[in-house]
């Protein structure tokens, strides 16, 4: 038993796929590429906002390094709170310690302020009084990452991200819509040929490979139509799609050009392929009378065009007036023939 012709249709996410390559490429290098960017910006705002805390904690460390200098009392360490003002430091937030090294070891002695082990990286200015090992250390209240500006930053690039997606999504489609199916035969449109042949053009070329073309046109359709009625022409238009596609490889394609006229692109077939024994099996295939209903029995034959890229034409116009015109050359030849 002969598999259904839904079934068949296997080359629908082939061609696609290969009509769409070099698109679907693009739009992941330019994704990729949005990534880089905003991930650099957001480390380059992020480690500058770090910079920039850094540099001013250590302003302010000086300032008030040089402010206990000045209020000290015969080079000693003397309380601060009346003298020397710290309140810049808190209000911008930063917490301070005075601490003691002791014998340039690891131990540390706080003396005022926060105690020394809770500041995170902290900036450290020497204090030069006559107390050796003497320090003013200044850190954030917190972390020296500005947290509030990494989830603005990172907010903004994921949105951008999810923005440049959907348009993606929504180009991948509008680019599918190009890929559509003839409603009664289940083949591609006439738009959708072009469009192949085109893409397949360029493959071509590129790689040196050969594409023809095959211009396929009914012989007795509008007789069908005007003895037994538009439904049973209908069936036999789709019994040529059918036809059709049970003597074609997968991988080629084949549309419904217009009326009673049909297109087959034959792809990726190397330089010097000989078609004739394609084209004759295509006839031979074609010229069967077919069982259109349970009580019509029609003949149906059609003539073949045959244009071969890039012996007959290299754009699209020219191959298809190509096949075109050797299928009439072969029509009135069956005429003259009667």
């Amino acid at each position: 038993m002969k598999t259904k012709c839904p079934e068949k249709k296997t080359y629908d996410i082939s061609t696609l796929s290969r009509l769409m390559k070099k698109d679907f490429i693009f739009v992941i290098a330019v994704f990729l590429a949005l990534v880089l960017i905003f991930t650099d910006i957001s480390i380059y705002e992020t480690f500058g906002s770090v910079r920039s805390r850094k540099l001013e904690a250590e302003n302010l460390a000086v300032i008030c390094v040089s402010e206990i200098e000045r209020n000290s009392e015969d080079g000693q360490l003397s309380f601060l709170s009346e003298n020397v003002n710290l309140s810049a430091l808190t209000t911008r937030g930063y917490i301070y310690s005075i601490y003691k090294q002791k014998n340039n070891t690891d131990v540390y002695e706080t003396i005022y302020g926060t105690d020394f082990k809770r500041l995170y990286k902290p900036i450290c200015v020497r204090i030069n009084l006559s107390e050796e090992n003497l320090y003013f250390a200044v850190a954030p209240d917190g972390h020296w990452v500005n947290i509030h500006l990494v989830l603005v930053l990172g907010t903004l690039s994921l949105l951008l991200i999810c923005a440049f997606t959907i348009l993606t999504l929504l180009f991948l489609k509008l680019r599918q819509s190009n890929i559509r199916l003839d409603q009664l035969t289940g083949l591609y449109t006439k738009q959708t040929a072009i469009f192949s042949l085109e893409k397949e053009l360029d493959y071509a070329k590129r790689n040196d490979s050969q594409v023809a073309v095959c211009f396929i046109d009914m012989n007795n359709f509008k007789q069908i139509n005007d003895n037994y009625g538009h439904t049973i022409g209908d069936a036999a238009l789709s019994k040529v799609a059918k036809r059709l596609m049970e003597s074609v490889r997968p991988e080629d394609i084949i549309a419904r050009f217009g009326g009673d006229e049909f297109i087959i692109i034959f792809r990726g077939k190397k330089t010097g392929t000989d078609y004739s024994s394609t084209v004759e099996r295509i006839r031979a295939v074609l010229n069967v009378p077919a069982r259109l209903s349970s009580h019509v029995l029609a003949d149906i034959s059609a003539s073949v065009g045959l244009a071969v890229f890039p012996n007959n034409g290299n754009c699209v116009e020219d191959l298809i007036a190509y096949a075109d015109k050797a299928m009439y050359a072969e029509k009135e030849r069956m005429k003259k023939a009667r």
